[in-house]
């Protein structure tokens, strides 16, 4: 999400057997790791995902799958440059045809008021929330939104005293508006209704603009959950090296960007938010790189003798094609500066275009399929082309929702539901981890590397 950007039944039975290259991974020590929580809680564990509204002809409402989640957030609503102006909606008559079939399908659903925010749309938020006057005005438009659809808001600032897009404003107070403004919300709404936000890996930055706060815990207070989004980490026409889009662990990164889903739950849970409270942000996207060499090496970054991984190896500035999902293309940014192709696949793209198989355990047409062992992500790669294909599948999302599940998170949450097959690949190994019980879970396929 940080980059402008997120028929019948067929059950299979899901082993993971991880490709091994030179060293087992259960043999790496991963500092970030932190020791699994056993907790008891009788709150189902939540299934969500974003629904963009831009790209809802990859998926049509009558084709959502709502049995694979019991929360929606419809992305995305941005908002004006001043505070009493209404929320812009992204194809409103859309969100109008969402929100009737998940309240038929009982299943709740938000406004991800740009998400308030979003990548393109944190802008202003700087400014709409830096004053009484500005959070009590914008507070009243987004409760317009909120009782005109009948859905709960999301925030989702890009981000507090810290640059996102490039041209965001920032004030040294930003976090700490934004609590007050949460507050104000959370007073305006009630204690009925559900308020949450979209975080960083990181954490709330501190009015230093350059250390992350140790104590967050009063937003606790006023959130019911915080999605972290555990995803581009690494991207195409962002990163120098060719990495994982969302690691398991960051063992094996470069010093500098050691980011990963065990670190941020570390990060977040160490600051004063109960784990419960804490959504797993999950892509169902990756990026593609054109590799500077027709070979991949072992690339040694982890500081540990013989920890080793086939990612973060070297590649070219162009960015090779794209999948068709919207913002892709290149042009000009919401700040107006030049914009190149953001080089992101749906995961369902990578096996309608033919360089994945169905069963997901073969690349196709020259392809070759790998799990990297040290981020516990799968890539694809292509000597002949030399392109590079990061992304995540059944199995290494199975191993972040084992995470999740394991440390006492709430659940988890897709970027986004475009991305995953019309059989719900990606979802139903999920939902195998969260919901062992259930008999439409996919019960998986035995992963190989080829």
């Amino acid at each position: 999400m940080s980059i402008f950007y997120f028929g019948a039944i067929l059950v299979l039975i899901l082993e993971l057997i991880s490709y091994v290259h030179g060293h087992n991974s259960s043999s790496c020590y991963h500092p970030e790791k932190v020791p699994a929580q056993a907790q008891k809680n009788d709150t189902p564990m939540i299934v969500s995902a974003y629904y963009p509204g831009y790209n809802s002809k990859f998926l049509p409402v009558e084709k959502i799958p709502w049995k694979m989640y019991n929360h929606l957030q419809y992305f995305v609503a941005v908002p004006g440059s001043k505070p009493e102006e209404d929320l812009i909606i992204e194809t409103e008559e859309n969100m109008i045809q969402v929100i009737k079939a998940a309240k038929q399908n009982k299943v709740s659903i938000s406004l991800v008021y740009n998400s308030v925010g979003g990548w393109t749309g944190s802008r202003t938020f700087s400014f709409l929330v830096g004053d009484s006057k500005n959070r009590t005005s914008f507070v009243e438009t987004i409760a317009r939104a909120v009782h005109k659809a009948f859905i709960y808001p999301t925030t989702d600032w890009e981000y507090p005293n810290e640059q996102g897009l490039g041209c965001n404003a920032l004030n040294a107070n930003d976090t700490k508006n934004f609590l007050a403004f949460l507050k104000l919300l959370r007073k305006k709404l009630g204690t009925s209704h559900r308020l949450s936000a979209a975080v960083s890996m990181k954490g709330f930055m501190s009015p230093d603009g350059q250390n992350y706060l140790s104590d967050v815990s009063e937003f606790a207070k006023v959130l019911n959950f915080f999605t972290i989004m555990a995803y581009d980490v690494y991207g195409s026409s962002f990163s120098k090296l060719a990495g994982p889009n969302s690691p398991l662990y960051s063992t094996c990164s470069e010093p500098t960007k050691r980011y990963s889903v065990a670190q941020t739950i570390k990060q977040w849970t160490s600051t004063g938010i109960p784990s419960r409270q804490l959504l797993l942000g999950i892509p169902s996207y990756g990026y593609a790189y054109t590799l500077l060499s027709s070979k991949i090496t072992p690339s040694h970054l982890s500081g540990q003798p013989g920890v080793t991984s086939l990612l973060f190896q070297p590649h070219a500035d162009t960015v090779p094609e794209s999948g068709k999902t919207a913002g892709q293309a290149g042009g000009t940014d919401a700040c107006g500066n030049p914009n190149v192709a953001g080089g992101q696949w749906l995961f369902k793209e990578l096996s309608e275009t033919g360089k994945l198989s169905n069963d997901q355990q073969k690349g196709l047409n020259g392809y070759r399929r790998i799990y990297d062992n040290c981020t516990h992500t799968p890539f694809l790669f292509n000597p002949s082309t030399k392109n590079l294909i990061s992304y995540d599948d059944s199995f290494s999302l199975k191993e972040k929702a084992s995470y999740a599940l394991e440390h006492g998170l709430g659940g988890v949450e897709m970027f986004d539901a475009t991305g995953d097959t019309l059989d719900s690949q990606l979802l139903r190994s999920v939902r195998r981890v969260l919901f062992p019980g259930e008999k439409n879970a996919l019960h998986g396929i035995r992963a190989t590397s080829t």
